[in-house]
């Protein structure tokens, strides 16, 4: 186990959203729960559900989401 400095950015934004946050999302986009949380993991910018998570996160109070998805861009070369 890592100690807790060295622990990476959490790998998704579902680790960022609070609790029940995947399931409210997928009813207001009328998208599947697994599309909602499969989207989320890839975080595109263009996605709405991605769009709709950030916003929340924001509202919950996470003052880094920017920086969290930059560190999430930059371990994972797949996001665009």
């Amino acid at each position: 186990m890592q100690p807790i400095e060295t622990t990476a950015t959490p790998a998704d934004l579902r680790l960022l959203l609070p609790h029940g946050a995947i399931s409210s999302i997928a009813r207001s986009l009328k998208m599947s729960h697994a599309a909602v949380s499969k989207a989320l993991q890839k975080a595109k910018p263009a996605h709405p559900a991605v769009a709709e998570a950030v916003r929340l996160i924001k509202e919950a109070g996470s003052q880094s989401v920017q920086h969290d998805l930059n560190q999430l861009a930059g371990h994972n070369p797949s996001i665009q």
